[in-house]
């Protein structure tokens, strides 16, 4: 369920970039088109700018020419008055060809067709893609919180099946929330990463015999060893298949047991159980019975 979560709400996100995306297709589209409508009226203004400049300067001028005609005639000054009223002729010559050339005035307008390709191909969508269930065949124990108990070779007999010979002897095995599966071989003294397919893709020595494994963070697990006197819980981290020794705890007491909870790391000697800090620090003996070698095993439920 966690798993088909975190696809849901993955998958929520890429549909909201696939709106994004056309988004901003369509707001580049619409730039585009604005502009095209902002050269149009550009063009226009001007081209109605030169119309008018050539109206004035025509005014002007045939206004200039009445002006000196007038002071010609006033002065008597027959000579200039022929040369003067040829030009006059002339510019009002060319005054009425331009203006009959202009004579029909033009209202211009600008529309905008939508391009009716684009709405009909999306009014035919009924979405933005289509939704597919993948389905993949996983274990059935997804939980990294879920603790398997083994009595004996009986978890060992269940799955050497389909587990290689790479594996002698499991005491204890971990499923990360990655799916990626850990089992501790206590005949090796090894944490070994397992594939779907049970195959060994890599492994990590400790220094005893694995008795327990429990997750701290979705790349970490904590490993109780013993053999001896070898008393201590080794941290051991997992990244791109490669697993990596960390920090490793000594302790007086025997490991046996390890579970983790609420930043606290819970240890079992096989007759007491005690709670530690994640700096390796005793908070307290939460029980004790020495009636028995295996009275403190620690149980999850």
């Amino acid at each position: 369920m966690r798993f088909l979560k975190a696809s849901y709400k993955k998958q929520l996100q890429e549909i909201s970039k696939t709106r994004q995306k056309l988004n901003e297709i369509l707001d580049e589209m619409e730039k585009t088109t604005m502009k095209e409508l902002d050269d149009e009226m550009t063009s226009l203004k001007a081209s109605v700018k030169t119309d008018m400049d050539n109206c004035i300067q025509l005014k002007n001028e045939l206004t200039q020419l009445s002006d000196a005609l007038k002071e010609i005639v006033d002065k008597s000054k027959a000579e200039l008055l022929f040369v003067a009223s040829k030009k006059c002729l002339e510019k009002i010559k060319h005054s009425e060809t331009y203006l009959k050339e202009n004579s029909v005035q033009i209202k211009s307008s600008l529309t905008f067709q939508a391009n009716s390709d684009i709405q009909q191909y999306l009014s035919k969508l009924s979405g933005l893609g289509r939704i597919l269930v993948c389905t993949q065949a996983v274990l059935l124990y997804d939980d990294p919180d879920q603790i398997f108990t083994v009595q004996g070779g009986s978890l060992k007999s269940l799955l050497t099946a389909s587990f290689s010979e790479e594996i002698f002897y499991i005491s204890a095995i971990c499923v990360l929330s990655n799916d990626q599966i850990l089992v501790a071989d206590r005949a090796e003294k090894k944490v070994k990463l397992l594939n779907h397919q049970y195959q060994v893709v890599g492994h990590c020595n400790v220094n005893g015999y694995p008795c327990d494994i429990c997750q701290i963070t979705p790349s970490e697990v904590a490993v109780a060893v013993d053999k001896d006197k070898t008393n201590e819980v080794q941290f051991i981290s997992v990244n791109d298949g490669l697993l990596s020794n960390g920090t490793t705890f000594q302790f007086e007491h025997k490991c046996i047991g390890i579970a983790y909870n609420l930043q606290d790391m819970y240890l079992s000697s096989g007759t007491a159980l005690y709670k530690y800090s994640m700096q390796g620090d005793m908070l307290e003996k939460l029980y004790e019975d020495t009636s028995a070698l295996k009275t403190g095993n620690i149980m999850q439920y």
